[in-house]
């Protein structure tokens, strides 16, 4: 019985020891000289493991010196912390892998085809914060959606 408990005893610290893997710890500047241009956001969820995981903290326009409509998502993985990192670990959550694309739409909000609506890859390392960012096709492109989902595993 004793074997068993050491046993078990050791297997829960290897297993603790594979699921912990470094954050990101961030330092920037505490007086904030920028002025982004926020957008308000409308969301549909239908994945609430990732909305649980990569927090959307911003969406912000601008416009490039050529007219075109640029457009950037601040997302923070907050799977911080022993226990989240532990599941991620077991799971081979870590570091997480998400897939983003971007549509665009012209003023009467028909889609724009163009060779950058793809999905691309990214990976997230918890504590991190990712800039998710694109430049219109065309002048034409007045609108804009986002889609994320987790990647997928092979």
């Amino acid at each position: 019985m004793k074997k068993m408990k050491i046993g078990l005893l050791a297997g829960v610290l290897l297993l603790a020891g594979t699921g912990c893997q470094s954050t990101v710890n961030t330092v920037e500047n505490q007086e904030k000289t920028m002025t982004p241009n926020i957008i308000a956001d409308q969301r549909f969820v239908t994945d609430a493991s990732l909305r649980d995981r990569l927090q959307l903290t911003r969406l912000a326009a601008s416009e490039t010196p050529e007219g075109l409509l640029r457009v950037q998502l601040t997302a923070v993985n907050v799977r911080t912390g022993f226990f989240a990192q532990l599941w991620s670990g077991i799971t081979g959550d870590n570091p997480y892998q998400i897939q983003y694309k971007f549509s665009w739409f012209d003023q009467n909000g028909m889609a724009v085809e163009s060779i950058l609506s793809t999905w691309k890859n990214l990976t997230v390392i918890p504590g991190e914060t990712v800039y998710i960012q694109s430049i219109a096709p065309s002048k034409e492109c007045k609108d804009f959606m986002i889609n994320l989902k987790e990647a997928n595993k092979e």
